[in-house]
């Protein structure tokens, strides 16, 4: 008879095959994480896997949610912030004397991406190697456009700007990937070297 857990004992499984799930992506790639070390790692029989996840890419794919939705709240509350404090809003899109404050809220998303799964699902042949595998209403549901606040603030500048929106994504892809070179850039220098990248977007945009 299966072993029947409590909600607290659920809670404790579920966030333990998240955070080997999240270091394993980053160790070894979609690809070669497997169950078999899932549950080796977070200490549970490979049957109870399968009380929580279908499969290994409905974990995948849920601890990349999760990140992304830690981006999305970072990236919305520092936005917000800003038209808080510098008395902004939707309407009015004059964020020229925000240079700095937008750079360092970017450069802080950018940081929790690099540092999690997420920087691995950035290659389309890991995440399709996930979405390839999902039930179709979870497709559907992550092809939604969530319209944060963030998101559609830069998609509005972006439009003002006559900047193409998927272009402006590549080119914060394009230093994402630079990042990832953190140990030939050099440990002092990569934080820094990010956030003139990244600047030098937002003065595009902003100014």
């Amino acid at each position: 008879m299966p072993k029947t857990y409590s909600d607290k004992e659920k809670k404790a499984i579920v966030e333990k095959l998240k955070a080997e799930a999240n270091i394993l992506m980053q160790e070894k790639g979609v690809k070669k994480t497997t169950v078999d070390e899932l549950v080796k790692r977070a200490g549970i029989p490979k049957g109870t896997f399968y009380l929580f996840y279908p499969s290994k890419e409905m974990l995948l794919f849920d601890v990349s949610q999760d990140f992304h939705e830690q981006v999305d709240a970072y990236m919305e509350k520092g936005i917000m912030k800003i038209m808080i404090d510098k008395h902004k809003s939707m309407e009015n899109l004059d964020f020229s004397d925000c240079v700095e404050e937008i750079t360092d809220v970017i450069l802080g998303a950018m940081e929790i991406t690099y540092n999690s799964c997420l920087k691995v699902l950035l290659n389309p042949e890991s995440m399709n190697l996930i979405l390839s595998k999902l039930p179709v209403e979870v497709l559907d549901k992550h092809r939604e456009d969530d319209g944060d606040i963030a998101g559609g603030l830069f998609k509005e500048i972006a439009k003002k700007k006559g900047i193409s929106v998927e272009a402006l994504i590549g080119s914060f892809m394009m230093i994402i990937f630079g990042g990832m070179y953190k140990r030939e850039i050099g440990e002092s220098n990569w934080r820094e070297s990010m956030r003139i990248l990244i600047r030098g977007i937002v003065i595009q945009m902003f100014q």
